[in-house]
């Protein structure tokens, strides 16, 4: 086994309460896609196109080369270079048929340290493959549904030729040259004996591997609604966070050029939009602070799509925490002072 037994998150991180607000957000993503072609258990995809607009106001659609490039274009203006643009988001990004001349524009654009992309993994074909390896793809995360065509069928709703899948896993890898290739699997998608079964299948086809804990991801998921966690995604135990610490180091590009301020489905708050105004625009004007403000007065359950998301306790890490240094904060906020 070669792959090492580790979180797929970026794990080199600061102290975020130290360096913020900052100049240029750490990390941007970019939704190529909100369309799925899995309907896992856990998801929102889990409903139908018109239930997820209802629910959640989410269109599916594919971003175009050219609202891409308006984004490009835009982060070249902030003062710094991105830690990391995921071409990722609330769908399957490989069903934009695009994606591969996405990450090369990104590349040769060059406004990131690193250029991701998070898939299921079902349309990396050996096409595929050598197109995102040849664009020069920095990492590629793959988000496992099970071990077997039948727990796909439960777990994700699928048909899956999985000993083809695993394959194609396979040829990424032997492909990828310096990339990094990590695969990660949810807990309620194992059987008995499966933790060991992942281990032993991609330990030789991966830079990093993990088991994550499945959580209320999405609110008014019967598979988890109502669900109380003490823990997060990851297993370490959690306290409730009162102050949601992923605006203030990231932005969301919705497939028509909407800007939130984090990568959920819920669009808490439009910024803008990269067809109208200018990302750093957004990043530095009053919408964005007023709402960091409003998570720092502890009053972010006011906005009623924040209260229903699960992100603070989910995908935050140890090192973002602000709920203690919310007042310094906001004294900095007030001082107008980033980094």
């Amino acid at each position: 086994m070669t792959a090492e037994i580790k979180p797929i998150y970026g794990i080199e991180r600061i102290r975020l309460a130290t360096a913020v607000p900052l100049e240029t957000p750490f990390s941007v993503f970019v939704f190529p896609s909100t369309y799925c072609n899995f309907k896992c258990v856990y998801c929102a995809h889990a409903f139908s196109p018109a239930e997820l607009k209802e629910k959640y106001g989410l269109e599916r659609q594919n971003m175009s080369l050219e609202t891409f490039e308006h984004v490009l274009v835009q982060l070249a203006e902030f003062p710094q270079r991105l830690k990391l643009l995921s071409l990722t988001g609330q769908g399957e990004p490989l069903m934009n048929k695009n994606i591969a001349a996405m990450v090369s524009m990104a590349k040769r654009a060059n406004v990131a340290e690193r250029i991701e992309i998070i898939s299921n993994g079902r349309l990396l074909s050996r096409e595929m493959a050598d197109a995102l390896v040849a664009a020069g793809l920095d990492s590629l995360r793959i988000s496992l549904q099970g071990l077997s065509a039948e727990k796909y069928r439960t777990i994700g709703g699928v048909k899956l030729a999985y000993d083809n899948f695993v394959d194609n896993i396979r040829y990424y890898h032997r492909r990828k040259g310096n990339a990094a290739l990590y695969v990660k699997i949810m807990d309620v998608a194992l059987g008995p004996g499966d933790e060991a079964r992942f281990y032993q299948q991609f330990g030789d086809c991966s830079d990093r591997m993990y088991v994550e804990r499945m959580l209320p991801a999405y609110a008014g998921v019967p598979l988890t609604d109502g669900m109380q966690v003490d823990y997060d995604r990851y297993g370490r135990r959690i306290e409730q966070r009162k102050v949601c610490p992923l605006p203030f180091y990231m932005l969301g590009v919705f497939p028509n050029g909407d800007v939130e301020p984090c990568d959920t489905i819920y669009k808490p708050v439009i910024l803008g939009n990269v067809h109208h105004q200018r990302l750093l625009e957004m990043w530095q004007g009053d919408v964005l602070r007023n709402f960091w403000q409003q998570h720092l007065r502890g009053d972010r359950h006011d906005n009623a799509r924040c209260a229903n998301c699960n992100a603070p306790d989910d995908v935050s890490h140890p090192e973002d925490l602000l709920d203690a240094d919310a007042a310094e904060i906001m004294r900095r906020l007030a001082d107008g002072t980033r980094k």
